[in-house]
């Protein structure tokens, strides 16, 4: 008798999760007014704790997943609200100002979030202009692009912020100068149109920290700094082939933070960790696999994430396709231990707390 009563009331709770999934689906975007009201870099660095990178609109497969789900009423940025993400950063490429079916999967995918309580920040690829910074028309391209974005998601709430560009990789990381110029022109644009929106910049040199001060931005009180390191994870260089252990170094992680922490200070532009990769992967049949076991990398996620605990730092890791099957809406076990060390950080970042 008891086991029945526990089954009813299991069938019972997952049916009323079920209605208000499908509820929170089908229902008119609809935000608290708070988030209608600027919110400026020093609060946003704030809100945004612990983030993860997700591909729901940049693979075809997961952006067909993704819909595929939408359409049974399932809002997939509620399952990572739930897990403890309080932000994603959705990777995002040309296509989306484009085509208008691409921009229009864009602004659902950000009113998924909306409604899920999860902060959306819109990552560029900025393929053309990493790969031809001194192309007249890559720089024009790059600003179209984000006039476009910025036309269509004014009225949106400020929890959505625009990250520039994902990262300054390829040709463009040795031009810190045409980057400060194309960010400068392009803030301008945005400004014209959308005077408070949060807007999120990566210096050049693969956007690593030391880079920061190279940066020659108009200060504004909605402006934001990102940078990375580790982005691809614990790996060894190229030209060593020893995998038997992650590859990193304590001393790296500890000046990296502390300059950005520093430089962030001084200019009183607040930072965040963009992405940073919690394993090495290699790529072969079947798609990318881990190089090492949770067990071994287990050390590195723990140093990472209690420093940029102690520093206040915001940061989002590398990516959700590594953590989350979209297929079966499922987490993948083996990763369980490792999200909930990265996720222990978040309710010390977002009271201001250091650790102990």
């Amino acid at each position: 008798m008891a086991a029945a009563k526990t089954l009813a009331a299991a069938l019972a709770a997952t049916a009323l999760l079920l209605a208000a999934a499908l509820a929170l689906h089908h229902s008119s975007p609809h935000y608290p007014m708070t988030v209608y009201k600027p919110v400026t870099a020093e609060e946003y660095a704030r809100m945004l704790g612990v983030g993860i990178n997700v591909n729901w609109i940049n693979y075809n497969k997961t952006r067909s997943q993704y819909f595929h789900w939408r359409s049974m009423g399932v809002n997939i940025p509620l399952i990572f609200r739930q897990r403890g993400f309080n932000n994603v950063r959705i990777r995002v490429g040309s296509e989306a100002a484009e085509n208008p079916q691409a921009l229009k999967q864009l602004e659902e995918i950000v009113d998924d979030c909306l409604k899920a309580g999860i902060i959306p920040i819109i990552a560029y690829k900025a393929e053309e202009l990493r790969n031809n910074p001194t192309d007249p028309e890559a720089i024009e391209h790059f600003k179209k692009w984000w006039k476009t974005i910025a036309e269509h998601f004014k009225n949106k709430p400020y929890l959505l912020s625009y990250d520039l560009i994902i990262e300054s990789s390829g040709p463009l990381k040795n031009h810190p100068e045409i980057l400060n110029r194309v960010y400068n022109e392009t803030i301008r644009i945005i400004r014209s149109i959308d005077r408070y929106r949060i807007i999120i910049v990566t210096p050049a040199n693969t956007s690593k920290p030391h880079a920061l001060g190279q940066l020659r931005i108009k200060w504004d009180p909605y402006i934001m700094a990102e940078f990375h390191i580790y982005a691809k994870g614990p790996c060894p260089p190229r030209r060593e082939r020893n995998e038997t252990s992650p590859h990193y170094d304590t001393r790296l992680i500890d000046e990296a933070i502390e300059e950005a922490a520093d430089w962030s200070k001084k200019n009183r532009i607040p930072v965040w960790m963009g992405a940073w990769r919690p394993n090495c992967y290699r790529r072969g049949r079947g798609g990318a696999k881990p190089v090492y076991t949770p067990s071994q990398v287990l050390p590195f996620v723990e140093y990472m994430t209690t420093r940029l605990c102690r520093s206040h730092i915001p940061f989002d890791i590398n990516a959700d396709t590594h953590f989350f099957n979209i297929t079966s809406l499922e987490w993948y076990p083996q990763q369980e231990k490792i999200l909930n060390t990265i996720l222990e950080c978040k309710p010390k970042l977002r009271s201001g707390k250091p650790l102990s």
